[in-house]
């Protein structure tokens, strides 16, 4: 009965806003990456892969520990 008075637009915005928000952390974190001056070229690479790999996890990690480490 619950489900019968979910609409399709209620459905769209349960699925929509969680996804631009898991795409807009993604592009905060290689934005960062690639802003990065005291970063090497092999460490933006290997970030950039991680993200690629694991978009998710690789941006959590990265903007919490990764961002602000010399490497």
């Amino acid at each position: 009965m619950l489900l019968a008075e979910i609409n399709s637009n209620q459905i769209a915005l349960f699925v929509i806003i969680p996804a631009i928000l898991w795409l807009a952390l993604i592009l905060i974190a290689l934005y960062h990456i690639s802003r990065n001056s005291s970063m090497g070229f092999s460490v933006k690479v290997l970030w950039f892969i991680i993200i690629l790999l694991a978009p998710f996890l690789g941006s959590i990690i990265y903007l919490i520990w990764g961002k602000n480490k010399k490497f």
